[in-house]
This record gives C-alpha cells, sequence and structure tokens, in this order.
C-alpha cells in the first residue's frame, strides 16, 4: 500500500503549517521571554547626549568663532560659512526635527 501524491502534498502542508505555528508561537514575547531594548535605549541616549551635549557645544562655539576670524581678516568663503552654520542648526535641532517628522506621520 502506497501513499499517493494527494496524500504526501496533504501531509507536507499539514507540517508547513505546524511547522509555522511553532516558530510562531516561539517568537511571541511572553513565550519568548524577550527581554526590553532599555540598554540600548541608555547607550543610544548617552550618544545623543554627547553628540548634541557639552562637547557639541564647544567644537560649535569653536566653529563661530573660526568664522569670526575668517571675517576679520577677510578671507571668509561665504559657502563655508552657511554650511557650518546650517550644520550647527541641524545638530542642535535634530531631536525637534525628528519628533516634527514623527507626529506628521501620526506616530
Amino acid at each position: 500500500m502506497t501513499i499517493s501524491s494527494t496524500q504526501l502534498r496533504t501531509h507536507r502542508k499539514a507540517a508547513v503549517w505546524v511547522a509555522l505555528a511553532v516558530v510562531s508561537s516561539a517568537l511571541i514575547p511572553d513565550l519568548a521571554y524577550a527581554q526590553s531594548a532599555a540598554p540600548v535605549e541608555g547607550i543610544l541616549e548617552w550618544f545623543v547626549g554627547v553628540l548634541q551635549g557639552n562637547v557639541a557645544r564647544s567644537l560649535a562655539i569653536i566653529a563661530v568663532c573660526f568664522l569670526g576670524f575668517l571675517f576679520l581678516t577677510g578671507r571668509m568663503a561665504w559657502q563655508g560659512a552657511i554650511s557650518i552654520v546650517i550644520g550647527i542648526a541641524i545638530i542642535f535641532g535634530a531631536a525637534e526635527l525628528v519628533d516634527a517628522m514623527k507626529s506628521s506621520a501620526g506616530v
């Protein structure tokens, strides 16, 4: 007595559905005992603090002083000045910019 090809396909489909059910149940956070993302969030918050904190403020002050010396000596290139000013605005306005994009997306 042999198994026909239709019965074999039915058994394969059933095996695939059982495998999908097992994998999906394993991926449910309560069953998988997933941890929170707090350690990763902490590292990222520290990194944002470094990029927008006192170090970035000091570098921005140095850049503006450098622009002042260039203006003073008459060697100022407007393209460089505009790029420095826009860079400073983006660095320190990044959080507000991302929040505005997030709220416009409805999240």
